[in-house]
């Protein structure tokens, strides 16, 4: 069984302190004297998160959303690092955001029986479903329904039908899942999960994460 995010039943993103330092400092070695860019709350990444990073590799320039700078950052050259190589998006290093969410529910899906908004999906064999929190309003990309997993621990499992406002519905199969178990969208280990929500959409990973990020609650790792 996997484990429960703390406790809710809402979607968070996990941003790694540490995935982020190792970002910056190789992005800040192959363009010295970049600044670090911290606007729209760091990309949903979480700003203060971010800067703290920076500040730890060495960074003292930033660009920030117009107004005061919080965080005590020189001002900016023409010049910051390049986005996807601080967040690890796009083959460019270590991705520093995970997207998790808990299992609201499990239950038997019969043959023929149809899945979310319009039924688009019809089980084509009996199997187990998966309510998981998560929907179009919390960032989840409605394109990727049918089109892209996600995983419980190492196993991964379709996300079938439309993706709806606040869930979505994943076939399970056989898996050992129950409610308040914990499926991964897309992050660490796995930055293949967030190039099929591209490739479903047309956005950009960086949009897509900038998206969840700012939509949905977030938590700092190590």
């Amino acid at each position: 069984m996997s484990e429960s995010i703390l406790g809710t039943s809402i979607p968070r993103t996990r941003v790694s302190r540490s995935a982020l330092e190792r970002n910056i400092a190789r992005a800040a070695r192959e363009a010295p004297g970049s600044a670090i860019d911290l606007r729209r709350d760091a990309c949903g990444h979480g700003a203060p998160i971010v800067a703290e990073a920076a500040r730890a590799t060495g960074i003292t320039t930033a660009i920030v959303d117009e107004g005061a700078d919080p965080f005590g950052f020189a001002p900016a050259p023409d010049t910051a690092l390049p986005l996807d190589a601080v967040f690890g998006l796009a083959g460019n290093g270590e991705p520093a955001m995970t997207l998790a969410a808990p299992v609201l529910q499990v239950k038997t899906l019969r043959a023929g029986d149809g899945v979310s908004y319009g039924y688009r999906h019809r089980a084509e064999r009996d199997t187990r479903v998966a309510l998981v929190s998560g929907g179009y309003a919390q960032g989840v990309a409605r394109a990727i329904g049918s089109r892209a997993v996600v995983l419980f621990g190492d196993d991964e499992a379709p996300i079938i039908g439309r993706v709806a406002m606040d869930v979505c519905v994943v076939d399970i199969g056989g898996i050992d899942v129950g409610p308040r178990d914990e499926a991964r969208f897309f992050g660490a280990a796995r930055p293949d999960l967030l190039r099929a929500w591209a490739d479903a959409t047309g956005w950009t990973e960086l949009e897509l994460a900038a998206v969840v990020g700012l939509s949905v609650a977030r938590e700092e790792v190590a």
